[in-house]
């Protein structure tokens, strides 16, 4: 089982991780995570190789990124605010973020068409086994969002923390996204990671133009979250070593802990 939260677990210069968060460490979870050095080798047209923060992947395929320490620990903390909720993850890659979530204390369902591959399957349960979260976490090796709906039409689950991490093509985001509004809490949030992405932005334009509330995380890729009802997002402070920057396409949304120009 991985440790338990720490808050004065110390990580290199790199993992940077907002001040005020509570802090977890299950990369002994992870045996096949490996740092990814040459950031060149990364072809992602949306990949923002200038922000100085640690890349990791999966050796097996290593092209194929982890949400950052910083990303992992927002998801982490906000799922501390929703301990005992039920909470939706679509798309886990190899259950990195996945282990954050449920390390935080919700009861997971996580849905990905990947896990229909034994391999990953085996991969993704084994680190969720050792982290010790694996009797909270039910993998769906199926399609979003035809598997969300499903879930909701069989069970009615109401989630109140949803994490959007699928298909990265129009107009998969979106069309993920245009299940929250039915199948969420009334008080739940929606997060998002690849911003950068501004087909994954759609996802959020849509929720915002929807009447939920919005604010954008500066994080490598761009992290944002919509919320409506009584539930309150996590305070964010970015790293301040960095200049940071926003693509037009999210141009006049809220960036957390970042005033107002």
């Amino acid at each position: 089982m991985t440790s338990p939260p720490d808050d004065t677990l110390v990580f290199p210069p790199g993992d940077y991780v907002s001040p005020g968060f509570r802090r977890v460490a299950p990369d002994a979870c992870f045996p096949f995570m490996a740092t990814v050095d040459d950031l060149n080798t990364i072809t992602w047209p949306y990949y923002r190789r200038w922000i100085p923060h640690i890349f990791r992947s999966d050796r097996r395929s290593p092209l194929i990124g982890f949400v950052s320490r910083d990303e992992a620990h927002i998801l982490y903390n906000t799922a501390l605010r929703c301990q005992g909720q039920r909470a939706l993850e679509i798309g886990c890659w190899m259950g990195w973020s996945a282990c954050h979530l449920a390390l935080g204390g919700v009861t997971l369902d996580v849905v990905d068409p990947l896990l229909a591959n034994p391999a990953i399957h085996a991969s993704v349960l084994a680190s969720l086994t050792a982290a010790g979260v694996h009797e909270h976490v039910r993998l769906v090796p199926e399609a979003s969002p035809a598997a969300v709906m499903r879930l909701h039409a069989s069970e009615t689950p109401r989630w109140g923390c949803i994490f959007i991490d699928g298909n990265h093509d129009r107009p998969g985001p979106l069309h993920d996204a245009m299940t929250a509004p039915a199948v969420a809490a009334p008080d739940a949030l929606v997060l998002f990671h690849d911003l950068a992405s501004p087909e994954v932005a759609e996802g959020l334009d849509y929720l915002r133009d929807q009447g939920w509330n919005t604010m954008l995380y500066q994080t490598v890729q761009i992290m944002g979250v919509a919320w409506r009802g009584a539930a309150r997002p996590v305070d964010h402070v970015p790293d301040p070593r960095i200049v940071w920057t926003l693509p037009d396409h999210l141009a006049g949304y809220r960036v957390c802990g970042v005033p107002a120009a």
